[in-house]
């Protein structure tokens, strides 16, 4: 697979990918240039493929060309993002242009799978977190903060799941939550909850698999739960679980019953009273938890 390495490496060795190519290097920037010379090298590399998939958010018409030209037999475009616009999941949009190539779909409760020193390390790193567990992963960020129900009820739902079930809740803060609000871990960490922090994703990978389950909102981490299988519950409040929701039956998604959730983005970065967020109690969230931790 070419593309973002530090992302790709959750897949090198583990089931899917043998190798893994920066798509950073100057002899791909060479695809996006009508006509331009393929070094020799690059140009046996990508010949000596049968099938192409490339994912990107709009078809590249240009790169897709580049490819051909390099000698690869066949290249398909996969939409890596869904259309906004339509009512429609990533998923259907990708099985629709799988079903067109005559592709079938495998429908899998469990998409990732860490190597075995991911999950070592996992379990090392739970381990300095204190105690034995089971553990329940808690993740209050997101890529935007109006994606985020509030970190005090993330708090309090934290609480209750300690006092009510045998799990020991823990909370994960990546780079976005630290740099925003540098003073959370302190804060978390307060309460008497585990925090941790900046893990690299193949090692977080290995950290959700030893968990009970997951609760997070519209993010990255939460679909990265629901590929590992465990038991995930996401928060939505704006944002439209129809098409950015994680996949997988043993996802639980929550929205509030509020008239204007989901909105756009911008309806989002502009509303003063984020009201969705507010109706969203911590009741109802422990009301899908706890049937979990418990049963």
């Amino acid at each position: 697979m070419a593309g973002n390495p530090e992302t790709l490496f959750l897949l090198k060795d583990r089931f899917y990918v043998q190798e893994v190519v920066s798509i950073h290097r100057r002899e791909w920037a060479a695809l996006l240039q009508e006509e331009a010379n393929l070094p020799e090298p690059f140009k046996r590399f990508l010949a000596s493929f049968e099938r192409a998939y490339v994912f990107t958010k709009k078809k590249p018409e240009v790169l897709i060309r580049g490819m051909n030209r390099s000698g690869v037999k066949k290249t398909i475009w996969l939409p890596s993002l869904p259309d906004v616009g339509q009512p429609h999941s990533l998923t259907a949009r990708q099985k629709e242009v799988l079903a067109s190539e005559h592709i079938p779909w495998v429908e899998t409760d469990k998409l990732l799978f860490p190597g075995s020193e991911d999950l070592q390390k996992g379990r090392e790193y739970l381990a300095r977190l204190g105690g034995q567990g089971p553990w329940w992963a808690i993740h209050p960020g997101s890529g935007s903060p109006h994606k985020n129900w509030s970190w005090e009820r993330f708090s309090e739902t934290a609480q209750a799941i300690s006092r009510l079930s045998g799990i020991k809740p823990f909370f994960i803060l990546g780079p976005a939550e630290m740099e925003a609000f540098p003073e959370l871990a302190e804060k978390i960490s307060g309460l008497g909850f585990p925090v941790l922090t900046d893990a690299p994703l193949p090692i977080l990978a290995g950290v959700l698999s030893h968990c009970a389950g997951y609760l997070g909102n519209d993010s990255g981490i939460s679909h990265l739960a629901a590929a590992l299988g465990l038991q995930v519950v996401v928060l939505f409040g704006p944002t439209d679980p129809k098409i950015w929701r994680p996949r997988g039956k043993k996802v639980t998604i929550l929205q509030p019953d509020w008239p204007c959730a989901p909105c756009s983005l911008e309806a989002a970065r502009t509303c003063p009273e984020k009201a969705c967020w507010q109706s969203l109690l911590v009741g109802q969230v422990l009301d899908r938890i706890l049937p979990l931790v418990q049963g």
